[in-house]
């Protein structure tokens, strides 16, 4: 593609709006699946909360957290931009910041929107992972924010794995069964030694086990309807 083709208006037309097309497309194709959602009055209880997820379940979360409006973080790169519209677009609030580079400016972003009375959400194995392993972010930023953290565990009847991602994300299927569940909130006192911060993510781990198995087997119940 040459010089002249790249800066053509209808290449920056469809640029500026693939995303926001692309973001409706997988919003609709999530409308196909059948969900339901326990637990979600724990917001109702809270003016602001952090909800908690594992890399791999952001699919499955797409139509709920755009449903109601949680707000999310949005590196302030190119990619992101695009990301922020399609965010948008689908109901999303959206903070910039980076949760690798520059990590504190996208963690007092979240801390701000939180204490302001918005529910963040925030996947609590970084940017990078590993995989199912919490890393201190979430703890300070619930921590910080003087909010609850409430841990989301997602079960799917039918769905494709994409193996080759670290994250293991997968896509549910269009009229597959899928029970998101809101487990019990967290909270962390107001001060957290250094040393006490490995002692919190293994309980934000423990509780996001839970809330998988108990989302598990509630779907379980649900099939042997």
């Amino acid at each position: 593609m040459n010089s002249r083709t790249r800066n053509s208006p209808r290449v920056g037309w469809f640029q500026d709006r693939w995303p926001v097309w692309a973001a409706w497309i997988l919003s609709f194709w999530s409308g196909l699946v059948r969900t339901r959602v326990i637990g979600m009055e724990q917001k109702e209880r809270f003016p602001g909360a952090c909800f908690a997820h594992w890399h791999g379940d952001e699919m499955a979360l797409l139509s709920l957290g755009g449903r109601i409006g949680v707000t999310i973080l949005v590196s302030h790169s190119r990619d992101g931009e695009t990301m922020a519209r399609a965010a948008r677009s689908l109901g999303y609030r959206v903070a910039r910041g980076s949760s690798s580079r520059g990590a504190v400016g996208g963690l007092l972003a979240l801390i701000k929107a939180a204490r302001a009375g918005e529910h963040v959400v925030l996947a609590v194995d970084g940017p990078r992972g590993p995989r199912g392993v919490c890393k201190p972010g979430i703890v300070r930023l619930a921590q910080k924010a003087g909010v609850p953290l409430l841990p989301a565990g997602v079960a799917v009847s039918r769905r494709v794995l994409f193996r080759k991602s670290w994250s293991q994300v997968y896509l549910p299927l269009p009229f597959a069964r899928q029970v998101i569940l809101i487990g019990d909130p967290i909270r962390f006192p107001e001060a957290v030694a250094a040393e006490d911060i490995d002692r919190h993510c293994r309980r934000v781990e423990e509780a996001l086990g839970r809330t998988r198995e108990r989302a598990e087997e509630a779907l379980a119940g649900w099939r042997g309807c």
